[in-house]
């Protein structure tokens, strides 16, 4: 099983998860729904964080996942054993008793939250990648163990309890007890299968199982009353997701929402309630294929978003429900997509095109012209002198004097041709459909506002030349390659600088 297909389990779990949750809150008629309502809670951001934690690329998410994880993690057992306390007693703990629950988990969450700065919790952490995806390796630290026993200390008593309240109650299968018990066992197999390193991975199998052993505890506390089709569809999308939810039922209609679904499909109201998504102008979007990545960009006034999308199917036995949409923001990634193939094409100082990049192109714009039979011409540039800036007043103001120099060019050029950094203080312009003559007056142009560029460092006016070189073929005789082009053009180049530089030359 891919790692997509358990985040995508592990994101639908946390949605039903989520529903028990409101459930619960609504249903809070005694001390042992409250109680439920705790570690239904708490296995939420469990199960959340580690799916999302599942999906991270470097430490910080991972830190901050795991942080998020913690904040259920660290007191479900607590709560699992006062519900158990209740079942069996029918009587409130004391306060004393409920705090001293709490200290093992509360310096287990301190911990977890400040890992960057102690060791005692997790030694280190690691990221490896799987399929490609990358699964965070834990080397555990003192704490853990110590937190690990108490939870399986928790477990054990929480058992015991359950346990004596079924044998109390005639050993019935029509017992709450019974179903906390059935839920109780359900964490051992989970449990000790990632203790043993036999989980695939070495994924933690704790959010599956707690998932599992919820429900047992849901149909508990309900008196079996599980929850119905209807409930599942209309409680399974909660508010406190941050990813917009939409829920179709098994014909196809709108079952409900969240409002971060109406975020990203603004035609989304209450209206829409009961209609079929076929008749909405994204309804291409939701027919596509069940293991299909889906995409939607949002246009807004000033900005753009990008949503993925994924679809889980909803089934009670093998009747299938519905469908589960699940929307995330992925802006932030695919802009720093976009930065990155920007940095692999263009200069950073001048932005101008890189070496590589400028070379693709005149390649393509060659072959171009060889085949409509027009003019070309290339300009070698090269700052004058460039090494007695950077000597008098540092590589901070040559890398000024560069930035400058690429902006001329950039701006003098335009309209004719694309232009690139060639290495160090050297550029190049690629001229498209430009003969000799007026090749000769775009560097002219070129060499004429760099010469006019005014700097002043310390008091000292800073004077920028450049010296060009232009190399040309004339229409219908272009069956040069680049290279041929930028020697001719480097050959004019060293002619300009000695016959005293700041001058074009061809």
């Amino acid at each position: 099983m891919s790692i997509d297909t358990l985040r995508t389990i592990l994101y639908a779990e946390s949605a039903v998860v989520g529903l028990l949750v409101i459930y619960s809150a609504i249903r809070q008629k005694g001390q042992l729904a409250q109680y439920f309502f705790f570690v239904v809670l708490c296995t939420f951001f469990y199960i959340f964080g580690y799916a999302s934690e599942l999906g991270t690329g470097s430490l910080v998410d991972v830190r901050f996942w795991l942080t998020f994880e913690y904040f259920g993690l660290s007191f479900i057992s607590s709560f699992w054993f006062l519900l158990s306390w209740k079942l069996w007693h029918h009587r409130v703990p004391r306060f004393r008793m409920k705090v001293l629950l709490f200290v093992v988990p509360a310096v287990t969450l301190f911990l977890v939250a400040s890992q960057e700065y102690q060791s005692l919790y997790y030694k280190s952490l690691n990221l490896i990648e799987v399929d490609g995806h990358y699964l965070v390796i834990l080397d555990k630290g003192p704490w853990y163990w110590v937190y690990t026993g108490y939870q399986l200390l928790l477990i054990a008593l929480s058992f015991f309890l359950q346990f004596r309240a079924w044998l109390r109650q005639g050993r019935s299968y029509l017992t709450d007890s019974f179903w906390m018990l059935l839920g109780t066992l359900n964490l051992v197999p989970w449990i000790g299968a990632y203790q043993l390193g036999l989980s695939p991975y070495n994924i933690d199998l704790g959010p599956f199982g707690i998932a599992v052993s919820t429900f047992f505890i849901a149909i508990a506390v309900f008196r079996f009353g599980a929850l119905g089709s209807e409930e599942v569809l209309l409680y399974s999308i909660f508010a406190s997701i941050d990813d917009g939810v939409l829920v179709l039922d098994r014909d196809g209609r709108i079952s409900g929402f969240n409002a971060a679904a109406q975020k990203i499909f603004l035609w989304l109201d209450t209206n829409f309630i009961g209609k079929p998504v076929s008749s909405t102008s994204d309804a291409a979007l939701f027919g596509s294929a069940k293991n299909q990545n889906i995409e939607k960009v949002v246009e807004l006034s000033n900005s753009r978003r990008y949503y993925e999308g994924k679809v889980t199917q909803i089934y009670e036995g093998r009747l299938q429900l519905g469908k589960i949409y699940i929307f995330r923001d992925i802006t932030q990634s695919r802009l720093l997509m976009r930065r990155l193939r920007k940095l692999a094409n263009f200069d950073v100082l001048t932005g101008l095109y890189n070496r590589r990049r400028f070379m693709e192109q005149a390649e393509k714009e060659l072959a171009r012209a060889q085949r409509r039979q027009t003019a070309i011409s290339m300009l070698m540039i090269d700052v004058d002198h460039f090494k007695t800036v950077n000597d008098q007043f540092g590589h901070v103001i040559g890398d000024r004097v560069l930035s400058a120099v690429g902006r001329v060019i950039k701006r003098r050029g335009r309209g004719f041709g694309f232009a690139g950094r060639y290495g160090g203080e050297e550029f190049v312009v690629f001229l498209r459909n430009t003969q000799n003559q007026q090749a000769k007056e775009i560097a002219e142009g070129i060499r004429q506002g760099i010469e006019g560029i005014a700097m002043e460092e310390r008091m000292i006016s800073i004077k920028v030349t450049v010296s060009i070189g232009l190399s040309c073929c004339e229409a219908g005789e272009c069956g040069h390659n680049v290279d041929t082009l930028l020697v001719a053009a480097d050959r004019a180049l060293y002619q300009a600088k000695n016959r005293g530089r700041n001058r074009v030359e061809s």
